[in-house]
């Protein structure tokens, strides 16, 4: 019995390729042996991209908001590094994942970082404003 897949040849009663890891229990195509199938030419590594989608890692919005508001930024870097290991190991799921809980710290760090400078600068505002209408009042009454 030969792997449909990569063409090794299996056990008898194997269930799984042992150099691939692709079920060959029910499988009912049984292609030639890899050696017999392979042309001669280049090397041609054993994995498929094809089947790989795009998963972005949000590692400049992680950088970006780790030089805003550091301990937030952090965690944001650390999910982003994840997304194309896990992509890389064919967990897809666990890689989207990774990508939106970076997305969503990184955005959870530049929202804390714009109230971290907003209030005290609207405080300061609504301050100048108060102390220039009460000069108003008293200059006009006066």
């Amino acid at each position: 019995m030969y792997c449909p897949q990569c063409g090794t040849e299996a056990e008898e009663g194997a269930r799984f390729c042992a150099k691939c890891g692709r079920d060959i229990s029910d499988s009912s195509e049984q292609p030639r042996p890899a050696h017999e199938t392979r042309e001669a030419g280049p090397y041609t590594p054993n994995y498929r991209t094809e089947e790989r989608p795009h998963v972005p890692n949000n590692l400049v919005w992680a950088i970006l908001a780790m030089i805003c508001c550091l301990p937030i930024g952090v965690v944001s870097i650390v999910y982003a590094a994840q997304v194309n290991g896990l992509v890389a190991a064919g967990d897809f799921a666990g890689a989207r994942e990774a990508s939106e809980n970076a997305k969503r710290w990184a955005w959870v760090s530049l929202i804390s970082i714009a109230l971290i400078f907003l209030i005290p600068s609207l405080s300061a505002l609504l301050f100048v404003l108060v102390a220039w209408m009460s000069t108003l009042m008293t200059g006009s009454a006066g």
